[in-house]
């Protein structure tokens, strides 16, 4: 049976500033029910109610790097959960100085009654591997190239057991209850006639987990090809075009062509460009931009503000 997908809404595509059509950087990856959001730029929560993003099981928030147009949503998203009476925990993932931002902006200019815990996560930089990890999923981090520690994101879920062929079992006589729950977990069962049954009569093969890659802000590294290898859906700075290719290597951003590049070597299903420059709001600029990643990446998308994708299981 296929799982439901994992939804990714991707809040803010801008790189820097805002534009009318654009908000700061902000993505959420909702799976089962439980949101989860990477980087939380200004206006972040007004996205969030646009999108009717549920926080009943909102529970961590992983930021890429320190610069404002990534962290300036958090002081007003931690208020507005402080004043929905929060009570359960919230983890915030990210690069020091992290918790020095945190603690400023909960006790400027006075000390706020915080009515949850607010757990910070800071990682010295060159961090890398596993960061965070739940029942069902895992997030691991490498660093990224930028101008100040960046840390790029893979989120994944665990191996799942193979489907159990419950006609089969039905036909060979297995009963319900804690004989094919043994078979699930790989032992085999003997029968009341004496026959043996081997999982492998019943249970497929495992079935990996689907990935999603976050990468921002960063220049062209191998490292977001580590992170990204394999992956369901990358999502990667596109800040600029071609023609300024030499401004992102400055700066330590990417031009499309080159996040498009990560996506094509790294081997990714989807890839979704996000976190533009402001200069492309003018159409024909923005065109051109797209036409030169889909060079290297035809099926890539450009990421808008409240986009929503799903991700499936692969079909093996």
């Amino acid at each position: 049976m296929a799982r439901p997908p994992i939804e990714v809404i991707v809040l803010g595509t801008s790189s820097a500033a805002p534009t009318v059509r654009r908000g700061l950087s902000a993505t959420t990856l909702i799976r089962e029910g439980e949101t989860i959001l990477f980087d939380c730029g200004e206006g972040t929560q007004f996205r969030m109610l646009e999108a009717e993003i549920p926080r009943r099981k909102f529970h961590h928030i992983f930021i890429s790097h320190l610069h404002g147009d990534h962290v300036f949503g958090l002081p007003g998203l931690i208020s507005s959960l402080n004043l929905g009476q929060r009570e359960y925990p919230l983890h915030l993932w990210g690069p020091r100085p992290l918790k020095k931002y945190i603690d400023f902006v909960t006790n400027w200019p006075r000390p706020t009654r915080i009515g949850f815990d607010i757990e910070v996560h800071e990682f010295a930089p060159g961090h890398e591997g596993l960061i965070c990890e739940a029942p069902e999923w895992t997030v691991t981090s490498l660093p990224l190239d930028h101008t100040i520690p960046a840390m790029g994101y893979r989120f994944e879920e665990k191996e799942l057991p193979g489907v159990f062929d419950g006609a089969k079992a039905d036909a060979l006589g297995v009963p319900f209850g804690p004989e094919r729950k043994r078979l699930l977990r790989g032992e085999s069962i003997t029968l009341d006639d004496g026959a043996v049954i081997d999982p492998e009569a019943l249970v497929g093969a495992t079935r990996r987990g689907r990935a999603i890659a976050y990468c921002t802000d960063t220049a062209f590294c191998e490292n977001a090809i580590r992170l990204t290898r394999d992956a369901d859906l990358l999502l990667h700075e596109s800040t600029y075009g071609d023609e300024f290719e030499e401004m992102a290597k400055d700066r330590k951003h990417s031009t499309i062509r080159q996040a498009a590049t990560v996506a094509k070597e790294a081997g990714a299903r989807h890839f979704v460009a996000t976190h533009f420059s402001t200069r492309y709001e003018f159409p024909k600029l923005f065109r051109a931009m797209e036409k030169e990643g889909r060079e290297v990446f035809p099926d890539l998308q450009m990421a808008h503000d409240l986009m929503r994708i799903e991700v499936y299981d692969r079909e093996e």
